[in-house]
């Protein structure tokens, strides 16, 4: 017996306004110096921000359509974080960070076009 938990977009859209606001409030606090010693760990942080955002904005709004305004809005917020950290002195601003928030933003899309192409060919959806 397989359980499936369907939750419903409004329940998604609370998660994806809550880890905003958590990613806004973590990325406008001093930062607390404990670093984990990995190579490029402040970019995997924003990949991995990034891919959470965009798995909660599409289980929030997922036709097609919306997954293209998704892609820009998330990643005017990964600039409108940096552009804030320009004018917080314990912050620092960076390109190199808008293309981590990209990353993550297109590694989710390029997994589920993956997932729905493997669901397509097993037929479990249609064209």
């Amino acid at each position: 017996m397989q359980l499936k938990l369907k939750l419903s977009k409004r329940f998604y859209k609370f998660l994806f306004f809550s880890a905003v606001w958590t990613i806004l409030i973590l990325a406008t606090i001093p930062d607390d110096g404990v670093e984990l010693d990995l190579a490029y760990e402040d970019k995997i942080k924003h990949i991995i921000a990034f891919f959470t955002l965009s798995f909660l904005l599409n289980k929030a709004s997922s036709t097609i359509k919306h997954r293209v305004r998704n892609i820009f809005a998330l990643l005017l917020f990964g600039i409108f974080i940096e552009i804030v950290q320009m004018f917080l002195p314990y912050r620092e601003a960076s390109v190199a960070d808008i293309y981590a928030d990209l990353t993550g933003i297109l590694i989710f899309q390029l997994y589920l076009s993956a997932y729905r192409f493997y669901l397509f060919k097993r037929g479990d959806i249609k064209s």
